[in-house]
């Protein structure tokens, strides 16, 4: 979906895109382990096992809308 949007939008992308891969990091696996991919902007969760381009592209123009945290 990044990818996508990079060649759409390079221009709402942050310079790096930080990619954080959920199995290298015990604690970060132990709370998102099974709700993968899990999507924030700007420090805000904005997708979880599934992210459409236009709620990045939005999120990416207009600012992040938190969704309800999962269990």
């Amino acid at each position: 979906m990044c990818s996508r949007v990079a060649v759409e939008r390079p221009d709402l992308l942050p310079d790096p895109v930080v990619v954080v891969d959920v199995d290298e990091d015990p604690q970060v696996k132990a709370r998102w382990g099974d709700h993968v991919p899990v999507t924030f902007v700007d420090g805000v969760l904005i997708a979880y096992w599934f992210l459409d381009r236009d709620t990045l592209v939005s999120a990416l123009e207009d600012g992040p809308n938190p969704v309800p945290v999962v269990p």
